[in-house]
């Protein structure tokens, strides 16, 4: 479980408060060392156990982290400042977890991953398939042929058939749907003769 920064952990509220509410505060966010040092360390170790300890980033996390609780708390945005140590809290969790999306976003393109070995059909099975195909296409009305060989095989537009066909569209779609089916059954009926 991640550690939160606990009751005995905090800056005392009047204190922090104090920090926060100070001439100094608003005139330009200056705070003694002393009020910034107090607060650093636990966050750190949050972060680091967060994170990690080796990270390198923890400095910049930690950094980024008080920057957006002084500012909040300066913008009037913290709404209990007697529990400031449960905003920081969870300021601190929203800065890991932009940290962490951020760092798996970016991490570099994988080399690229060979295509594994084809689990294709042997050449024989090829063989009968294509031969099963032909066979197919052949026993198809003229028209319906085609239409499937222009379309599948030549790979023509749409736009292009009907003007050589003089066909309509509906007429087109109805011709190529009865036209597959037609092709299917031939196709089905010689696999399964075939044992394919």
């Amino acid at each position: 479980m991640a550690p939160h920064i606990t009751e005995d952990q905090r800056v005392p509220a009047t204190r922090l408060r104090g920090m926060l509410q100070s001439g100094s505060f608003l005139a330009g966010m200056q705070f003694t060392d002393e009020d910034i040092e107090q607060l650093r360390p636990r966050v750190r170790f949050k972060v680091c156990y967060e994170v990690g300890f080796l990270c390198p980033d923890v400095d910049d996390i930690v950094q980024e982290t008080l920057t957006r609780c002084f500012v909040a708390a300066k913008d009037d945005k913290v709404r209990n400042m007697a529990s400031l140590g449960a905003f920081l809290n969870g300021v601190c969790r929203n800065v890991i977890s932009e940290y962490r999306r951020r760092a798996l976003r970016d991490e570099p393109m994988p080399e690229t991953v060979p295509e594994p070995a084809g689990k294709g059909l042997q050449d024989a099975d090829l063989f009968e398939m294509r031969d099963a195909i032909a066979s197919g296409m052949e026993q198809l009305s003229p028209r319906d042929r085609r239409i499937l060989r222009a379309y599948y095989l030549e790979e023509k537009s749409k736009e292009e058939i009907l003007k050589v066909t003089g066909m309509t569209d509906e007429n087109f779609r109805v011709v190529l749907c009865r036209a597959k089916e037609r092709f299917r059954n031939i196709y089905l009926e010689q696999t399964q003769h075939r044992g394919l």
